[in-house]
């Protein structure tokens, strides 16, 4: 039988090829889908900070996770400048920048805080559309996307801060199990004109992950700011919907 604090340690000492995920979440279920995933093996969780050099997998559509304890990690590092989070249902969402202090340090830490958690199929698009999408966008009409769609995707980081050209996207879940100290976190990135082109797919897209049933414990509703869809089946289990 294997040991699992050695196991622990052989896969802390893996070297990341490839980011755990990739896609687009886009609501609360994709989220709870990749936790579950996660639970079970399906897709790994990372379980120590990552190195310089693999920091090189953070891309549009990568997405990492990670359990706090299990990974010793209190703020995920990735490197680049990032505007403050603006929170967006159940995500907070953070928008690529080139904003510097005149001294030339980051207005932003590279360093986010990890989220703490809260307390209680894509759109084709002319290309046209999709190059005014990569960069230097702020209102919904002049991007080509309608308002809706905008606050998925940049929620109300449009035109509040001097964004970086193509930049990505990070977009993180946390989630704290009840009577537990496992705080699960999310990090996703991605670029507005990878989701409307649909270059990145959901978890509820997908077979494999829509099938999955999500553990009662992922769906406890006092862990969301915005409640789940959620309802008890006939043998009393809690079921998302």
């Amino acid at each position: 039988m294997d040991d699992p604090a050695s196991t622990q340690a052989s896969e802390a000492q893996q070297q990341w090829t490839e980011p755990p995920w990739v896609g687009f979440l886009e609501t609360t279920e994709d989220a709870l889908l990749i936790l579950e995933a996660a639970r079970r093996r399906l897709i790994p969780r990372v379980t120590r900070r990552l190195a310089d050099r693999e920091r090189k997998l953070i891309n549009s559509g990568s997405v990492f996770v990670f359990e706090e304890e299990e990974s010793g990690i209190k703020r995920w590092t990735d490197g680049f400048l990032w505007s403050p989070s603006r929170i967006l249902g159940n995500f907070l969402l953070y928008r690529e920048t080139d904003k510097r202090n005149p001294d030339g340090t980051p207005a932003t830490r590279p360093e986010d805080p990890t989220p703490a958690p809260y307390p209680s199929g894509a759109l084709s698009r002319p290309k046209d559309d999709l190059n005014a999408l990569t960069g230097g966008y702020s209102a919904a009409g002049s991007s080509g996307l309608d308002r809706a769609r905008e606050r998925i995707l940049l929620g109300s980081l449009t035109n509040s801060q001097k964004f970086k050209e193509d930049g990505m996207m990070k977009k993180t879940f946390s989630l704290t199990l009840p009577n537990t100290t496992q705080t699960h976190h999310i990090v996703s990135y991605y670029k507005v004109a990878d989701v409307e082109a649909g270059r990145l797919r959901t978890p509820s897209s997908l077979p494999e992950f829509a099938a999955l049933e999500i553990s009662p414990e992922f769906l406890d509703k006092t862990h969301f700011r915005v409640q789940p869809r959620v309802e008890v089946g006939e043998d009393g289990r809690v079921r998302f919907r």
